[in-house]
């Protein structure tokens, strides 16, 4: 049985694999890392979150004593998702309310035909809201937020619109829609920017009219034609109390249009960065430098050659186009550094993006541990991270029948089936140059294993830059990184089990223990209150 993508906010959380002790001496004392091969936790700085989404760098002073890692850090990485697509349209979710504050039916739906199109992201079913010719004020009340001493949470979601809009004036909307957000559980709601958040990308793109009746007029807004669905990935807002989300669409006296469908909801969040706890004392009768570990007390992917082949894809995912991604869901739920994923992010450019996919700027590449740009690549398989194109050029699409794109197939049967993501892709700077190579995702794996597989390429040297799988902080493992990618071959990967160390007879610093992070509510649907 296929598994829908997450119906309800159900988080999937990190473990901690190993003590406090053993975590700061391997940040503090592993070297640089090469650029071939390297299995291993971040080398030369330790980053945590900040509290606004920055990289804190811990570790640039010289000396052998290492600075204390954040306390409690980010050791639970969360996620939740919502694609629709298990619902009989009308049907909205439990617990989603749809109000029209003004102006006739419908409401807000569950929709699988009709305009804008195409109807959905993931097919069948996408939200859906229409655009009529009077003043209307049309609000979805969505997910509810509590995220109590939590952190860094991002949303992403796909949607599509045609809304009225000025034919001359390109900053002017007359119908628009907007993200809101309550604070205090669904009784009050301000605009996303005005209560804090910020956009990453896909942000308004106009100002609603306010000679026209709009109920949202002088606001930023989504309006006119977004000629299909695009990405929005936001930066919510701290909440210290219940929250809830909103998407509200207004229109005026002026006109309509077709609509706006919102779909593919995707939100990430850091638990447990709440009240910071003390750092270790050391000991007054000595002061040790810290032995690392064995690597295999830590989770690391460990990195096999294979004999593996590439299978053809069948399915079209919809990706012909350079430094973008197409979210397709998987048939089957697939296990990454002990995180469960329904659905990932193919990129044009060669990489598996299960969290935030970093597109339209995929050519930024760099040796792993890769720096975030407009968001971390944590939790991302770089099959072959590269600048490449899914468009379709007759000089090099021509070498497969399909031509171009990014396909999928699946092999075996239930419950041990193979998913298998193919791309054939050109060089965005030299369409003659061909490459071919597959991501094969294992279900219910013990070891969370997933294969790449070089297939051949046209022409030579071919040297994209990097190859690997880079987990949730200080976790990461690089196959190469700017020598030639191997013709014909393939590479296993699997997940190392989390080994005790044995202890070492050196004196070692007394710490006293972190304080271990009150478990908090996560988001979930939940009715509002009466």
């Amino acid at each position: 049985m296929t598994a829908n993508l997450k119906r309800t906010m159900r988080p999937t959380r990190l473990r901690i694999f190993c003590s406090l002790f053993f975590i700061v001496a391997v940040v503090a004392l592993l070297g640089p890392i090469s650029c071939s091969r390297a299995i291993g936790q971040r080398s030369g700085e330790s980053t945590s979150e900040d509290g606004h989404g920055n990289r804190v760098d811990l570790l640039r002073a010289s000396g052998p004593t290492p600075s204390p890692l954040p306390c409690p850090g980010c050791w639970n990485p969360s996620t939740a998702s919502e694609n629709f697509d298990w619902l009989t349209p009308p049907a909205l979710p439990p617990d989603w309310l749809a109000t029209n504050a003004l102006g006739p039916p419908p409401l807000w739906v569950t929709s699988d035909s009709g305009l804008p199109p195409p109807p959905a992201d993931t097919a069948p079913n996408a939200l859906f809201i229409d655009d009529p010719a009077v003043v209307s004020d049309k609000r979805l009340d969505g997910w509810f937020l509590d995220f109590f001493e939590d952190c860094c949470v991002r949303l992403t979601f796909r949607h599509n619109f045609n809304l009225e809009a000025s034919d001359v004036d390109s900053n002017l909307g007359f119908d628009g829609g907007v993200l809101e957000i309550s604070t205090d559980g669904g009784n009050t709601f301000e605009d996303i920017l005005s209560a804090g958040g910020s956009f990453v990308r896909g942000g308004y793109n106009r100002t609603i009219a306010t000679d026209r009746g709009s109920p949202i007029a002088g606001r930023q807004a989504w309006s006119g034609n977004s000629n299909g669905y695009i990405t929005t990935v936001v930066n919510v807002p701290t909440i210290q109390k219940q929250g809830r989300l909103r998407w509200r669409m207004a229109s005026d006296t002026s006109g309509g249009n077709e609509g706006w469908r919102v779909d593919s909801l995707y939100m990430t969040w850091c638990v447990g960065m709440g009240t910071p706890c003390p750092s270790p004392t050391p000991s007054p009768t000595a002061t040790p430098t810290p032995t690392p570990p064995p690597r295999a007390s830590c989770p690391q992917y460990t990195i096999t050659e294979g004999a593996g082949t590439i299978v053809p894809g069948t399915t079209d995912t919809g990706n012909h186009c350079i430094w973008c991604s197409t979210l397709i869901t998987l048939p089957f739920p697939f296990v990454l550094y002990n995180q469960t994923f329904n659905a990932v992010n193919v990129t044009s450019s060669g990489r598996l993006a299960f969290v935030c996919d970093n597109e339209p700027d995929g050519y930024r590449e760099g040796c792993l541990p890769v720096s975030p740009y407009n968001c971390a690549y944590d939790f991302t398989i770089f099959a072959l991270w590269y600048e490449w194109g899914t468009l379709t050029y007759p000089e090099g699409c021509s070498t497969w029948a399909n031509g171009c794109g990014i396909f999928t197939s699946i092999s075996g049967t239930a419950p041990n089936r193979v998913f298998n993501i193919e791309w054939h892709v050109i060089d965005r700077k030299d369409s003659i140059q061909t490459g071919n190579f597959e991501v094969r995702l294992y279900e219910n794996d013990p070891n969370q294993r997933f294969d790449v597989i070089y297939g051949h390429s046209q022409k030579k040297p071919f040297t994209p830059p990097v190859a690997g799988v880079q987990g949730p902080p200080e976790f990461f493992t690089q196959d190469f990184c700017n020598v030639p990618a191997p013709q014909n071959a393939s590479r296993i990967y699997q997940l190392e089990p989390c080994a005790t160390p044995t202890p070492t007879p050196t004196p070692t610093a007394t710490a006293t223990p972190r304080a271990t992070p009150r478990e908090r509510p996560i988001p979930h649907p939940r009715p509002l209150p009466p």
